[in-house]
C-alpha cells in the first residue's frame, strides 16, 4: 500500500437518516474514517478492543462517555483508549465533521 493523500472536503458525505460515515483508508494495522453527522444526530457511547481517535474538523458537539459529557470544536483531539467508552451529539447548528482513526 501506497501513502494516500485527500482533501477531506470533497469526501463530506451528510446522510439525512444516521450518522454518516465514509471509509477513507484501511490497512493491516489501522481504518481511518470520515465521519459527517447532522445537527441532531449522535453516535451513542461504545467500546472497541483498539484505541480510536478523533480529530474535530468542522462543527461544535458534545463528547459523550468517559470523560463527558464535554463540548467539542473543530480543533479538538481525543484519544479514546481500548475499552473506553465513547460517543458524540451532535448539538450544534451546524454539519459536524471529523475524522476517526482506529488502531
Amino acid at each position: 500500500m501506497t501513502t494516500q493523500f485527500w482533501d477531506y472536503k470533497d469526501k463530506v458525505a451528510y446522510d439525512k437518516e444516521k450518522a454518516g460515515k465514509v471509509l477513507l483508508a484501511e490497512t493491516p494495522d489501522s481504518r481511518t474514517t470520515l465521519w459527517c453527522l447532522l445537527p441532531g444526530q449522535h453516535i451513542h457511547p461504545h467500546e472497541h478492543e483498539g484505541d480510536h481517535i478523533w480529530i474535530i474538523l468542522e462543527g461544535e458537539a458534545t463528547f459523550l462517555g468517559d470523560g463527558g459529557p464535554r463540548p467539542v470544536s473543530p480543533g479538538t483531539v481525543l484519544v479514546a483508549p481500548q475499552g473506553q467508552a465513547h460517543g458524540i451529539d451532535n448539538s450544534g447548528r451546524e454539519g459536524l465533521v471529523f475524522v476517526s482513526v482506529s488502531a
